[in-house]
């Protein structure tokens, strides 16, 4: 049983809000891309790396029937699930490219860990549960002052491999290899995670400087993308790992103004059913205001992205908390789990 840290919490709630602003139309490829980008995703795997406790399992196979449980029970639930409204209604109603591809393609990204026709964010989940596995030898072999060095070493790999990326898409090892710094970064360095916060103006100024020139340096990386894909992952991945520090500040921040809250609590330990939800309930809420407002009206007021994202939040909460308390089991956990 896992003490709560509060900080954590909060740096993990704010970045399932920016989850799903990043799926919520209309795109800003400057905000996405060049903001929004580095403080979802990456920010999830330096948080898991944070909590990763090599010393807790005796060997890897317990290791990985543990992680095996959590992730791929949800992982294939939700996607039966959605699988079936699909085949069912999904094709017909979407239409477009929906209603040419085959039935059996789904099927065939599920397996590869990229099932991103019907449940594309559990791109995620494929993708942490392929690191930590790889990572966990890596925490065995390597020298913990090192293991960062040898992600970026490793993350460096994948400028050569994403130029024929086919051959590590299964249960996406080629992103796996390259967000690994950020995982690394979170184990590696958890000390130093756990101290740093804003001490003073001059500690905050500096911080927050860091975090804006990343931000900055990746509106100019956003440009690489189109010729040079590798170079513009590796690029994103630079970028990620110098505003995390500021990031979580901001957590450790809002967390001592705030105190902690169940209601946080239950948002964070849902993740994942946020994760896999809220595409749909993105989708449900923009046919409606398209059959009220008329097609094209979200381009024209993209402030409402905000309030889309966070009816969404509050949309899913109840299920959220409905399965946490009644069938955890959908997303891998017992009835006594609290991390």
């Amino acid at each position: 049983m896992r003490e709560r840290t509060p900080w954590l919490d909060y740096v993990r709630m704010f970045s399932i809000f920016l989850v799903i602003l990043y799926h919520t139309p209309p795109r800003s490829e400057l905000l996405d891309e060049a903001v929004i980008l580095n403080l979802r995703v990456p920010v999830f795997f330096c948080i898991s790396g944070f909590l990763f406790n090599d010393g807790r399992w005796t060997g890897f196979w317990r290791y990985a029937w543990h992680r095996g449980k959590q992730i791929l029970i949800p992982y294939v639930l939700f996607f039966a699930v959605f699988y079936g409204l699909w085949l069912w209604v999904g094709r017909d109603m979407l239409g477009g490219e929906d209603a040419r591809i085959a039935a059996t393609q789904p099927l065939v990204e599920m397996l590869l860990g990229d099932p991103k026709t019907v449940v594309g964010p559990f791109w995620y989940i494929a993708c942490l549960m392929t690191m930590q596995l790889i990572y966990w030898w890596i925490a065995h072999w390597v020298p913990r002052r090192w293991t960062l060095t040898a992600c970026l070493v490793i993350a460096a790999s994948t400028y050569w491999l994403s130029w024929n990326w086919a051959w590590v898409r299964f249960w996406n090892l080629g992103n796996a290899l390259l967000f690994m710094p950020f995982y690394a970064l979170g184990h590696s360095m958890r000390p130093q995670l756990e101290r740093i916060k804003f001490r003073g103006p001059a500690s905050t100024l500096g911080l927050l400087a860091v975090a804006a020139g990343s931000m900055l340096a990746m509106t100019w990386v956003v440009g690489i993308r189109a010729y040079d894909p590798g170079l513009y992952s590796l690029l994103r991945v630079a970028c990620g790992l110098l505003v995390i520090p500021a990031y979580l500040c901001v957590g450790k921040w809002v967390a001592q103004l705030c105190g902690r809250h169940r209601f946080i609590e239950l948002i964070v330990l849902g993740g994942t059913i946020y994760l896999g939800l809220q595409n749909y309930a993105i989708g449900i809420i923009r046919i409606g205001i398209e059959r009220v407002a008329g097609t094209g009206w979200l381009d024209d007021h993209a402030w409402m992205r905000i309030a889309i994202a966070l009816v969404v939040m509050i949309a899913i909460y109840p299920v959220a908390v409905w399965i946490q308390r009644h069938a955890p089991w959908v997303i891998g956990r017992s009835r006594s789990s609290r991390s």
